[in-house]
């Protein structure tokens, strides 16, 4: 896939945090065999074992990279058990990790997969508790040296699949759920994707394949949406995180296009006790 002259970025995904050394280990692994592979930090601060949180923040965060580029992603909690590893090729990118979900929101119709079974293309003697280090990570740098994914082992089908965040459309309302907090306290939500045609009008745009039909259908003007929570609170719609009063909370369209609750330098999801899989509706 990759000539030895162009040598594609690897970017990592994973929970393991800073305070161990495990991040490290899997450059090092990725740096004995493709020393020429720019190595790029997306996040290891996932909740550990929290593998839909990984599923959307790759879903963010791959229209930013480069084409070739190699997501290496290892949000694992069921290292060692009968889960298959596998590395995938979508239209222009790659990726590697487990198949438990993670690659869900990513992959549209046309794709190809592989398991990882090719000791070759392992480190020797693999253990149970660290396929980061031991399978997943020299899969990758083979990769960036060029293997093709039919190389790493058997074809396979289809992947796992994470169930789709609720995304319901009725007449004049949206519902949805919270996906997750980030650590400003901001509450993304599964509102859709909305881009804005003037500032002032907003129009609906697909987003994990979900309201697809609906594609352009869908068109909100700021000044008549509103979001209301489960306790019924309503949120106003804002342009920026200072147009909301001090102590109370309004919803924008974040950086990845989707709906947001936020609150003014403080913690939205401190304001209002919701967390992820809490039910909210756009109005419109």
């Amino acid at each position: 896939m990759n000539s030895m002259s162009h040598i594609p970025p690897i970017a990592l995904l994973t929970d393991f945090g800073y305070s161990d050394p495990f991040v490290g280990i899997m450059k090092g692994v990725i740096a004995k065999i493709a020393p020429r592979a720019p190595l790029i930090d997306i996040t290891h601060n996932i909740p550990p074992g929290d593998i839909r949180r990984a599923a959307v923040m790759l879903w963010q965060s791959i229209k930013f990279f480069p084409a070739g580029t190699i997501f290496l992603s290892v949000v694992d909690p069921g290292v060692g058990t009968r889960r298959r590893g596998i590395i995938v090729q979508t239209e222009n990118q790659l990726f590697v990790g487990p198949d438990n979900g993670i690659f869900s929101f990513i992959l549209g119709k046309k794709f190809a997969a592989w398991e990882l079974i090719d000791p070759n293309f392992q480190l020797p003697q693999s253990g149970t508790t660290f396929h980061g280090r031991d399978i997943f990570a020299p899969a990758a740098a083979h990769a960036a040296n060029g293997i093709e994914g039919s190389q790493f082992g058997s074809s396979i089908a289809e992947i796992a699949r994470l169930p789709s965040p609720r995304l319901h459309i009725k007449s004049n309302q949206i519902e949805g759920e919270i996906l997750y907090s980030d650590q400003f306290g901001n509450l993304l939500t599964s509102l859709g994707k909305w881009i804005s045609s003037d500032r002032e009008k907003f129009f609906f745009d697909p987003w994990l394949n979900i309201g697809a039909s609906l594609s352009g259908d869908i068109t909100i003007a700021k000044n008549q949406a509103s979001l209301m929570l489960t306790n019924g609170h309503i949120l106003s719609w804002v342009d920026t995180f200072a147009d909301i009063p001090d102590g109370d909370c309004g919803m924008l369209v974040g950086s990845s296009g989707l709906v947001e609750i936020a609150a003014n330098r403080s913690r939205a999801a401190d304001l209002l006790k919701l967390s992820s899989g809490d039910p909210v509706t756009l109005l419109y």
